[in-house]
């Protein structure tokens, strides 16, 4: 059995089941979770191989708000992927096998079916610690709220711009409750501090046209998906 196929059937048989518990679908290396807003949480195992015989992976985890993906769907237009993947996560961070010092990018090894099984069994306590609880915290809009103005997306959203970036992705979380001074704060200081100002301005008049649509009138209450809106599920 080659260090691929070893993991791919450990994965199967152990961590698997769990996501399932979790409330997640799908099957190795990708599950996801989505709610009824239509925001989306994911958990990926991503390997790296020179040869059957030796295989290096690490646990992508990454959360998308509905609001995030309405975005990025008008932005992107028909680039949009239908499947929501890792990589369109507005919050992204990876887990490391336990002992990986701060900072540092570390994977796990898989070089057979003992090796395979370890390195999963510690995916699942990292997953345990810090993966599903972390993503499902998420659901609430409060607290992806208090993430963004803490300034906590996870060590794998690095942006240029960093701030504008922040302020952005506030505004679309807030822009559903209608128009408000937290909103009108939030767009202002994007395009005071954009680098791109067209682009900028195009997000602006978006935002706001999606603020005047429906008036939820709580901030932290999600506008539930449309039809139209189908398009990002499988």
């Amino acid at each position: 059995m080659s260090a691929q196929e070893a993991l791919k059937a450990t994965l199967r048989d152990h961590l698997g089941p769990i996501a399932r518990l979790k409330g997640y679908k799908g099957s190795a290396p990708t599950w996801r979770k989505a709610s009824a807003a239509g925001d989306w949480a994911i958990v990926n195992v991503q390997s790296s191989s020179f040869s059957s015989a030796d295989l290096r992976c690490v646990v992508n985890l990454a959360f998308a708000p509905e609001p995030w993906l309405r975005w990025r769907t008008h932005h992107l237009g028909a680039g949009m992927p239908r499947t929501v993947s890792e990589s369109l996560g507005l919050y992204r961070e990876r887990l490391h096998p336990q002992g990986t010092p701060e900072s540092t990018d570390g994977w796990w090894d898989v070089t057979d079916d003992g090796s395979a099984r370890l390195a999963v069994a510690d995916m699942v306590t990292q997953l345990n610690a810090a993966g599903w609880p972390v993503l499902e915290s998420m659901f609430s809009r409060e607290v992806m709220l208090r993430r963004l103005q803490d300034g906590d997306l996870g060590r794998m959203q690095q942006r240029s711009n960093r701030e504008v970036f922040y302020a952005c992705a506030e505004a679309l979380l807030l822009m559903d409750a209608g128009p408000s001074d937290a909103l009108e704060s939030r767009l202002r200081y994007a395009l005071d501090h954009a680098t791109h100002r067209e682009n900028a301005e195009r997000f602006d008049t978006w935002v706001r046209a999606e603020a005047a649509k429906g008036v939820t009138g709580d901030p932290l209450m999600p506008r539930p998906l449309g039809p139209a809106d189908d398009g990002l599920s499988r």
